[in-house]
C-alpha cells in the first residue's frame, strides 16, 4: 500500500513545481538568466521520457539582443539504471524549433563563451558523471550569426531522414553577408551520431558564394567542435584573388578571373592547400600554399609553379589592376602605374613564397625562367632573388620594400648579362644587316612612395647599359646623319653591316629626373652621341640624338634627331635648324656659282675613335655606386 501511494503521489506529481530549481541551477552554473517559461513533465517508466517547452537563456551584458537562445521544446529519454554507475545515457534527444544568436563584438568578446564555467575548476573525473549521447535530432533550427566586421548571417539548422533511425544528418542553409560580402552556403554533415566521437573523421560537404567568389568542398573533419583535422578536396572560382583578402585575410593581389582545385588541410592551427592546380587569367598555376595561424602575425610559405605566365594577370602586384581584378589604367596621359598599394596587406602577415614561371608572355621583352623568392616579415617585403631570363641572357635583381614608412620606401639592386640586341629590338632583327652585339647593364636606385608612378618619379641612383661589340645597319646609321650622297648607293646595292665597337649609356637619376651622362654608339663609320634627360615624375622625354661621320660626304644635312614628348607620345624627328641652314646657305651660294652649291653639304668627317674602356668602366664604376637620396618635399 505505501509504495502503491507512493507511486500514485509521483504520477500525479506537478512537475512544473521544478521550473524554478532547475532555473536556478542551471543559471548558477553558467553564470547567466536560465528559464523554462513552458510545461514540464516526466513520462515515468525504467527509461523516463522528460519534455520541457519554453526554454531561454540570456544574452551576456554587452549585446543588443536580450536573449541568446530559445528552444520551444527539448524531449530527451533518460535510462534509470546507468545512473547507478555515475553514467548519463541520453539515447534520444530531439530540439524543436531552436533559435540562437551568436555574436562577436569588435573588442573580439564572444557570447558563446561562458566566464563561469571556464573560470571554475572542473570537477574531478571520479566524481564527474560521464555523458553519452544517442540520436539527436533538429528540427526546425535558426542560427543568426553577428560580428562587428559587417557579418550578418542567418542560418537554417535541421536533421534529415526524420525523427528516427541513428543516419539522421545534418542539413544548413546560410545567407546573409559575411563581413560585408554576400553571403550564400549551404552544407551537408554526416551521422548526427558521428559527432560523439571526437577522434572519428566526420563527413562534411559544402558549397555557396561569398561575395564573387564560389566555393565547393568534399571531405572529412576530425573533431568539428574544434576543427582539430580537416582534410577538404576544394575548388574555388572568383573574379579576382584580390576580394579573398576580406574573406581570409590573405595578401594576395588584383588579379583576371582564376580557378583553383586542389586538397586543403588544417591541422595545429596550420591549413593547407595541397597539390592545388588552376588559372589565373591566361596564365596557369600550381604548387602548395600553407597558412599558420600560431605565431602572433601569420605566416604564409608558398612553392608556386607556372608553365605559361602572362605577365597582365599579375600586373596587380605594381598596381595596374583595381581590387575587383579589372585593369586600371593611369589617369589623363599617364602611363606608370598610379594605383596605391594596400599598406594593410603588407602588414597582415609574414611570407616566405617562392616563385618559379618557366615561359613569360608579354607585348614588349622576350622573357623566360622566372626565379623568385620572397619573404614578408614585419612589413618589409624583400625579393631576392628576383632573376629573369631576358632576349636570351639573365637579369639579376633584388628589391626591397618597406611599408614601415611614410611614404614606402623601395630599394633595386639589377644587373643584366649578355642580352642580345637583335631580341631586345625585334625590329633590328628583320634582316641579315640588322643590328647584332651582347648588352649588359646595372642599376641602383632608391624611391619612396604607395604606387609605381610615385616610386619612379622619386627615384634616385645610377643606370648603366654597356654593348661591347657588334654590328647595326648601315642603312641606319647614314639616315640618323641625313647622309644622302652615302644613302643612294646603299638604296641600289643594297644595305650592309657596319661594325659596333662599343655602345655606353650612363644615366644618373635625381628625384625622377634622369639625366644623361654619357649616351654614345662608335662604330666604324659614326660616332653617335645623345643629350638629355628621361623625366619619370612629369613622365616626359626631352633628348637629341647627334651623328659625327668618320667619313666623307658630299652631301649630308647632318643634324639632330630630337626625341621628346609624353612617355603615352613622344616623337621623333629631325631638328630642323642645322639641316635647313645647310640647304639655304647651298641656295644662296648657288645663285652666285653653281658649283659652290655643294660646299654647305660637304661633310669631310673628322670623328675620332672613343675611348670604349674608359667609358665602360665610368659608367659601370657610376652604376654600383649608392645612391645618394636627395628627396624634397613637395606642395
Amino acid at each position: 500500500m505505501i509504495v502503491a501511494l507512493i507511486a500514485l503521489a509521483i504520477y500525479l506529481f506537478n512537475w512544473n513545481m521544478l521550473r524554478g530549481p532547475i532555473s536556478e541551477r542551471v543559471s548558477d552554473k553558467l553564470g547567466r538568466q536560465f528559464a523554462i517559461t513552458g510545461n514540464l513533465n516526466v513520462r515515468l517508466g525504467w527509461t523516463p521520457t522528460i519534455t520541457a517547452e519554453g526554454l531561454t537563456l540570456a544574452n551576456v551584458p554587452w549585446s543588443k539582443t536580450p536573449t541568446m537562445a530559445t528552444l520551444q521544446k527539448l524531449e530527451f529519454d533518460l535510462p534509470l539504471k546507468p545512473l547507478l554507475h555515475k553514467e548519463v545515457q541520453l539515447p534520444r534527444v530531439v530540439l524543436t524549433g531552436p533559435d540562437v544568436t551568436l555574436e562577436q563584438n569588435a573588442q573580439g568578446q564572444n557570447n558563446w563563451t561562458f566566464e563561469k564555467l571556464t573560470s571554475t575548476p572542473a570537477q574531478s573525473d571520479a566524481s564527474s558523471p560521464a555523458v553519452k549521447l544517442g540520436q539527436v535530432n533538429v528540427d526546425n533550427g535558426h542560427v543568426h550569426y553577428l560580428d562587428a566586421e559587417g557579418s550578418d548571417v542567418n542560418a537554417t539548422v535541421a536533421t534529415r531522414n526524420g525523427l528516427e533511425g541513428a543516419s539522421a544528418a545534418i542539413d544548413i542553409g546560410a545567407k546573409g553577408a559575411f563581413r560585408k560580402l554576400g553571403f550564400n552556403v549551404s552544407a551537408t554533415g554526416g551521422g548526427v551520431l558521428d559527432l560523439r566521437d571526437a577522434d572519428k573523421p566526420y563527413p562534411l560537404e559544402a558549397s555557396g558564394t561569398v561575395g564573387q567568389t564560389r566555393f565547393a568542398a568534399k571531405g572529412t573533419v576530425t573533431n568539428p567542435q574544434k576543427l582539430g583535422g580537416l582534410s577538404l578536396n576544394f575548388n574555388l572560382s572568383g573574379q579576382s584573388l584580390a576580394q579573398l583578402f576580406p574573406i581570409l585575410k590573405l595578401p594576395l593581389p588584383a588579379t583576371p578571373p582564376y580557378r583553383l582545385a586542389g586538397h586543403l588541410q588544417h591541422a595545429n592551427q596550420v591549413w593547407q592547400l595541397q597539390r592545388f592546380t588552376g588559372r589565373v587569367g591566361n596564365s596557369d598555376v600550381s604548387g602548395d600554399f600553407a597558412v599558420d595561424l600560431a605565431p602572433a602575425t601569420k605566416m604564409i610559405t608558398a612553392d608556386l609553379k607556372s608553365r605559361k605566365m602572362d605577365l597582365a594577370d599579375f600586373s596587380g602586384f605594381i598596381g595596374a589592376r583595381s581590387e575587383s581584378g579589372q585593369p586600371a589604367p593611369p589617369k589623363g596621359d599617364r602611363v606608370l602605374p598610379d594605383n596605391p598599394f594596400s599598406v594593410e596587406k603588407l602588414n597582415i602577415a609574414n611570407a616566405d613564397v617562392k616563385f618559379s614561371g618557366a615561359q613569360i608572355v608579354n607585348a614588349s621583352l622576350p622573357l623566360d625562367n622566372l626565379q623568385a623568392h620572397l619573404f614578408l616579415k614585419d612589413g618589409v617585403l624583400t625579393l631576392d632573388p628576383l632573376n629573369v631570363g631576358v632576349a636570351g641572357g639573365h637579369v639579376v635583381s633584388k628589391l626591397t620594400l618597406d611599408s614601415t614608412t611614410t611614404p614606402l620606401k623601395t630599394a633595386v639592386d639589377a644587373s643584366a648579362t649578355r642580352l642580345q640586341l637583335t631580341q631586345l629590338v625585334p625590329d633590328l632583327g628583320k634582316s641579315k644587316e640588322a643590328s647584332a652585339g651582347l648588352v649588359g647593364g646595372k642599376a641602383r636606385l632608391d624611391m619612396q612612395g604607395n604606387s609605381v608612378a610615385k616610386m619612379l618619379g622619386s627615384a634616385n641612383g645610377n643606370v648603366a647599359v654597356i654593348m661591347d661589340g657588334g654590328q647595326i645597319s648601315k642603312l641606319l646609321m647614314r639616315l640618323t646623319n641625313l647622309d644622302l650622297a652615302n644613302l643612294v648607293p646603299i638604296l641600289f646595292t643594297g644595305d650592309k653591316p657596319v661594325p659596333v665597337r662599343c655602345m655606353v649609356a650612363d644615366l644618373g637619376a635625381t628625384n625622377g629626373d634622369a639625366t644623361i651622362k654619357t649616351l654614345i654608339l662608335d662604330t666604324d663609320k659614326q660616332v653617335v652621341t645623345g643629350s638629355g634627360n628621361i623625366n619619370f615624375r612629369d613622365e616626359h622625354i626631352d633628348m637629341a640624338l647627334k651623328t659625327n661621320p668618320k667619313d666623307i660626304s658630299l652631301v649630308a644635312f647632318r643634324g639632330p634627331i630630337d626625341i621628346s614628348g609624353s612617355f603615352k607620345k613622344p616623337s621623333v624627328r629631325p631638328s630642323l635648324p642645322q639641316p635647313v641652314g645647310r640647304a639655304a646657305a647651298a641656295v644662296g651660294l648657288a645663285f652666285i656659282s653653281p658649283p659652290l652649291a655643294l660646299l654647305p653639304l660637304v661633310d669631310i668627317g673628322t670623328a675620332k675613335d672613343t675611348p670604349c674602356a674608359q667609358m665602360m668602366d665610368e659608367a659601370s664604376t657610376h652604376a654600383n655606386q649608392t645612391p645618394v637620396s636627395s628627396h624634397k618635399t613637395r606642395p
